[in-house]
């Protein structure tokens, strides 16, 4: 059995009239364009998927691209039980992105970020494509795992969705599993949120009290993009 606390959120921001972001968690979708933390638990059994996507807005069809990564992702994750499985289911998933927007003109070309945490039987494995992100939370010190595939601020350099000629790379991570916070979010927080600020925020003990601090946070700096926030509580 593996306990797993989750407070989550995504909504539009400020500025953006549609959420191109998803959030999944233990089998639950959202892609909300009003504010509301949700919060879930389970005592289940693993293999358990936390994740965050990022429709690419410059492109076709972002929020039916996150949408259906994360619905991707949540039917392919019972597979998964090494680095190089996850490896392969994500590069799987990024092709059925790929052909199913090639199929109509106003999809083709759709692409999302995602990043994501397993919890497995042994190991957490976490990973990510793109520029979403997922820290690990010690003791208040806010450590980042993934690695973004971006060039500067704004130019993601691997999307699912991508080509098949132009092979994903998807960073993986796996390891021994034991209690501890991790926050996943999309470029919309750690974009919009100065590092230090995040940091401090990070302090917070209460999930939900950190979700709610990031998000404001995010709109005192003007919340310009789509924000999913996602704290996640590994109790056993």
């Amino acid at each position: 059995m593996t306990g797993v606390r989750v407070a989550a959120l995504t909504e539009c921001g400020a500025v953006r009239t549609d959420n191109q972001d998803a959030v999944l968690a233990l089998g639950w979708i959202s892609q909300a364009a009003r504010p509301r933390v949700v919060e879930l638990a389970t005592d289940g059994e693993p293999p358990l998927l936390l994740a965050v996507a990022d429709g690419l807005g410059g492109h076709n069809a972002g929020a039916l691209a996150s949408r259906l990564a994360a619905a991707e992702l949540a039917t392919r994750h019972p597979g998964w039980d090494s680095p190089e499985a996850v490896h392969a289911g994500l590069i799987a998933a990024g092709e059925t992105l790929h052909y199913t927007g090639a199929r109509a003109a106003a999809t083709a070309g759709m692409r999302t970020t995602v990043a994501g945490v397993l919890v497995t039987a042994d190991a957490v494995g976490v990973f990510n494509v793109g520029d979403s992100r997922v820290y690990r939370i010690t003791d208040g010190y806010l450590e980042q795992l993934t690695v973004d595939h971006a060039s500067g601020r704004s130019t993601v350099t691997q999307a699912l969705g991508d080509p098949p000629a132009d092979p994903l790379d998807p960073f993986v991570l796996f390891t021994p599993r034991e209690p501890g916070r991790y926050l996943l979010c999309t470029d919309g927080i750690h974009g919009a949120v100065d590092e230090r600020i995040l940091r401090k925020a990070c302090r917070l003990e209460d999930s939900r009290e950190l979700v709610e601090a990031l998000r404001s946070e995010a709109y005192a700096a003007g919340a310009p993009d789509n924000l999913s926030v996602l704290v996640a509580d590994l109790t056993t």
